[in-house]
């Protein structure tokens, strides 16, 4: 069950179908929104550059226009979010915070049950126009679950369509980490479920795939398929997953500040594709 979820707000395409499916996850949990923009002051001033000696006021004034820009962006995408929520009859509420944008997403972070976010992110829409690497720095330090989303997407017409959710599954700790979030933020009668395992051993893919079916029908899901497959994940997710799947469940631990993801290169090769929602715990 999750009662709040935090979707951090960009000009992109990618934000505008964050908050679509954050908006249908919420319906499903009687859950409430939380729209948050960051104003990159820091951003902002590092692009002003150098002052030369006499130029203080003219940097000033440049970022003091910059600044008024941003903020009337940052009501703009305030309020098309609120129109969204309210048009999908949820509660919400409308945040901002001034900062670098990741740290500041971080800290909130840890107040909310999921973070929905695009998978290419624009939040130094102040002073550049390229995505930026946020959504790596969030992962990289936040114990909230990220829901990472296309630029476009399908969802099922719920409750009369099922929600098809993968779980890529391996019996590492952090896959461990994405089953629980699954059967914490998943509905049991609005779900259908499958299980993969990319494992050599196919005595040992089963012991884990009836022990991950244990534990989700014990949690009320009945929908649930088990599969086992000796080639690497990444095919098999390509060839026979991503056009089924709305939402895909993976574990990702993080060293050193660089992100090095389990399950091979599943994960990456996922945020990089860009192709569907991706929860990331």
């Amino acid at each position: 069950m999750i009662k709040r979820v935090l979707v951090p707000l960009d000009p992109s395409p990618f934000t505008q179908t964050a908050i679509d499916l954050a908006c249908a996850l919420a319906g499903a949990h009687d859950a409430e929104i939380t729209g948050l923009v960051v104003l990159d002051i820091p951003g902002i001033e590092k692009s002003i550059g150098p002052v030369p000696i006499g130029g203080m006021h003219f940097a000033e004034h440049l970022e003091k226009t910059k600044v008024k820009e941003a903020n009337q962006r940052i009501r703009n995408l305030l309020e098309s979010f609120a129109a969204k929520c309210d048009r999908a009859g949820l509660a919400h509420v409308e945040a901002q915070r001034q900062g670098e944008p990741s740290k500041r997403i971080i800290d909130e972070s840890m107040f909310y049950d999921l973070v929905v976010m695009g998978l290419r992110t624009f939040f130094h829409f102040e002073t550049q126009e390229n995505p930026g690497n946020s959504l790596e720095e969030v992962l990289d330090h936040t114990v909230t679950p990220i829901c990472g989303v296309p630029e476009k997407m399908s969802l099922p017409s719920l409750p009369e369509e099922k929600l098809r959710c993968l779980l890529a599954f391996d019996g590492s700790l952090p896959a461990a980490r994405a089953l629980q979030r699954f059967a914490q933020l998943a509905v049991p009668s609005l779900t259908e479920a499958t299980v993969l395992i990319s494992h050599d051993d196919k005595d040992a893919a089963s012991y884990y795939l009836d022990g991950a079916e244990d534990y989700l029908r014990r949690r009320s899901f009945k929908a649930v398929e088990k599969r086992w497959t000796p080639k690497k994940i990444e095919e098999v997710m390509d060839e026979e997953y991503l056009d089924w799947a709305h939402l895909i469940f993976v574990g990702a631990s993080s060293t050193k500040g660089l992100l090095e993801f389990m399950m091979g290169s599943l994960t990456r090769h996922l945020v990089e594709t860009a192709r569907k929602p991706v929860i990331i715990c």
